[in-house]
């Protein structure tokens, strides 16, 4: 029975476990919890408090500041990313583990991922096949969310307004008793699309309105937690046409996409003994993408729809997935290890779709070991065995090597082949009309690759209580039998998938960063150098090189709980020879270079419960810049690349608050609880 219900202290007992340090504890790809400094994999941990500094709503907003992130605008199909070099299609994008279903042009669309109930973010760079299977041969990116904590109940709504016509809501309620927890989030995002002239109705950046809601269930077991999620995702992008405007009428011909996803899953965590645990993940997630064109009387606003079947469209995407995870693990023993499977089954059905539906299993079995030779060597070696219905899937090794030289100074060093399966769309896309023929290949072999990568870690006390970070690190990817759209002869427009080139990259990373209670600053340079086969073809055989240097800094005034922020990232010039499909050549590609600044101040008001982030993103109006883009199967070649929308200014408010229940005769109780 809870005698008491303490609000003012919550955010105090909050912070004190944090400080111990449990907010360094990371997931991804481990044999059981462990922390940044100790994993033998190379994890990047984005946290709560860098994603309110930045005044980040989505993941897009957050990760265009990141070292070896490239975002790529697309009006149509979102936001997507690439890593190391290597193109969204082949970064896993997950929630909690889960992965997220809905690729448009082989990417997920990060401007549909928001933070608003996000605790971290984790990445780690290379191919993680072993572990997460297809579609993580670049990386992977876990968005870990907030859960219900025991004994701790949490009310907070957040609000977002930007000046380019962005407003954002979102509420949330969670609550935890002794035996079950509940969850609930909402939130709408609003933005009225934007375009550089005003009197224009057809808008470079589409609008977009956006539904999202979460409910999930807990129930608090002895030793783990059961719990159960519910997601829904629903947006809407309108692409408005130009008007026609006479005498007799004023009409446009306006697209519709109507977006959603919803999905159920499953998750059961449980520490058996100690040296046992399992965790068991089952989904089921729905994606639909709806293309609705309609011709709209301006003078009424009536609509009806275009009579054309090429402009009409609807897919629906199903994926079944379950995952396993048996671990054996002890502080000091000298041998862990964890076994696993993993089932995918992949559904889709659409008029695009030969004979209107497809569907593909992969199924899988893996397992890992970290083998401790002595305090400062870890070994950590990987397989995992693949059958996929549609097509031979190769056997997927890793290897991990973890030295400490001393408490401060580490080394990792690791190995891993990955593979890409193909897409059911690449597999049995029929798309066949008057302006189109492209067509899926039940031939393809999956995309193969490996990755070697070489990592230093030196952590010093430089001055008082500031802490020196530095870390250099070495990569090389090369990628087998990449898949695209190829144009099967030069006299029609008849055009298949096939595995048509290799890609092969190397390159430099140099990260630094010193921090204290008050000063956090970072500082990193990027060198990569790329080419693939298709070179051969253009007779030359050199790299083509990118280059990119980031500088982000913050001070707190601790007195006022005020920080004041800067992130400045250059983005260097890319170049690529490409396959132009519109006329079978080859041309080269390239983006010219940019640099992006934001500039933001972070303030706390009564006892941390109220948090005010305002300033200016893109303070050098970066728009557009010079590029030479391939043509595609649905346009032409362009001049230059969208990147951002001009300077803009924004403000967000978040209201937190966290009570605690503990006995009436052990209030100090409380901070076990939100450990637990």
């Amino acid at each position: 029975m809870f005698g008491c219900v303490c609000l003012v202290n919550a955010q105090t007992a909050i912070d004190t476990v944090k400080s111990r340090g449990l907010n360094e504890i990371i997931v991804t790809g481990q044999i059981g919890e462990t922390t940044q400094k100790n994993s033998v994999l190379k994890v990047k941990v984005i946290d709560i408090k860098r994603i309110n500094l930045q005044g980040a709503y989505n993941l897009t907003s957050l990760l265009v500041n990141e070292l070896n992130v490239r975002i790529n605008y697309d009006p149509m199909l979102g936001n997507s990313i690439s890593l190391q070099g290597i193109s969204g299609q082949n970064i896993k994008v997950m929630i909690d583990g889960v992965p997220l279903i809905g690729r448009e042009g082989g990417n997920i669309d990060l401007s549909q991922i928001n933070l608003s109930s996000v605790e971290r973010i984790e990445m780690i760079e290379g191919p993680m096949g072993v572990n997460f299977g297809s579609d993580a041969m670049g990386g992977v990116i876990n968005i870990i969310t907030k859960k219900s904590i025991k004994n701790h109940s949490r009310i907070s709504a957040g609000s977002y307004a930007e000046s380019i016509g962005q407003y954002n809501f979102d509420l949330q309620a969670s609550t935890g008793f002794k035996k079950f927890g509940l969850q609930t989030n909402f939130q709408r995002n609003f933005f009225q699309g934007f375009s550089t002239d005003e009197t224009s109705r057809a808008k470079t950046w589409k609008p977009r309105t956006q539904y999202l809601a979460d409910l999930n269930f807990s129930y608090f077991i002895k030793n783990g937690t059961l719990r159960f999620n519910n997601s829904f995702f629903d947006e809407k992008t309108t692409d408005k046409g130009v008007s026609t405007i006479n005498s007799f009428e004023g009409t446009a011909t306006d697209q519709y996409y109507l977006t959603r996803r919803i999905g159920s899953s499953l998750f059961y965590d449980k520490k058996l003994n100690n040296k046992w645990s399992l965790n068991i993940i089952a989904t089921y997630q729905n994606y639909r993408r709806i293309r609705r064109s309609v011709f709209i009387d301006l003078t009424t606003l009536d609509e009806h729809l275009v009579n054309d079947a090429d402009v009409q469209d609807t897919n629906y995407f199903n994926l079944y997935m379950s995952r396993g995870i048996l671990t054996n693990r002890t502080a000091h023993k000298k041998l862990n290890y964890q076994l696993g499977y993993e089932v995918n089954i992949d559904e889709v059905t659409g008029s695009k779709i030969k004979n209107g539906y497809a569907s593909i299993g992969d199924y899988g079995l893996f397992g890992s070991a970290e083998l401790k030779v002595n305090k400062q060597l870890v070994i950590r070696p990987a397989v995992r065995y693949v059958y996929n219905t549609q097509f031979a899937a190769p056997i997927i090794p890793s290897l991990n090597i973890k030295f400490d030289f001393n408490t401060n100074w580490a080394m990792r060093a690791s190995y891993a082949r990955g593979f890409r399966a193909p897409s059911l769309k690449e597999l049995h896309l029929a798309f066949v009309d008057p302006n189109h023929n492209l067509r899926g290949n039940e031939n393809l072999k999956a995309e193969t690759g490996h990755n070697f990568q070489l990592t230093f870690t030196r952590i010093a006390k430089i001055y008082k209580n500031y802490t020196l970070t530095i870390e250099p690190m070495l990569f090389y990817n090369k990628i087998n039998n990449m898949i695209d759209l190829v144009r099967l002869n030069a006299t029609t427009v008849a055009a298949q998938y096939n595995n048509i080139a290799n890609f092969e990259n190397a390159g430099f990373n140099l990260n630094t960063s010193v921090a204290s209670n008050t000063v956090s600053m970072q500082i990193g340079y990027a060198f990569s150098a790329k080419q693939n086969s298709i070179m051969a073809q253009s007779n030359t055989n050199t790299y083509f090189y990118t280059n990119e240097f980031r500088a982000n800094t913050s001070y707190t005034f601790t007195k006022t709980e005020t920080s004041i922020s800067l992130f400045y990232k250059y983005n260097g010039a890319i170049q690529n020879y490409q396959y132009n499909m519109s006329d079978n050549t080859i041309i080269l590609g390239h983006i010219a270079d940019f640099s992006l600044l934001d500039f933001t101040v972070n303030k706390y008001f009564i006892k941390r419960k109220v948090n005010v982030t305002f300033g200016s993103k893109n303070i050098l109006n970066t728009t557009n810049v010079q590029a030479n883009l391939v043509s595609g199967p649905h346009g032409s070649a362009g001049n230059s690349a969208l990147i951002a929308m001009g300077r803009t200014y924004f403000a967000t408010l978040k209201i937190n608050l966290d009570f605690i229940s503990a006995d009436k005769n052990s209030i100090n109780n409380k901070e076990k609880a939100i450990s637990n």
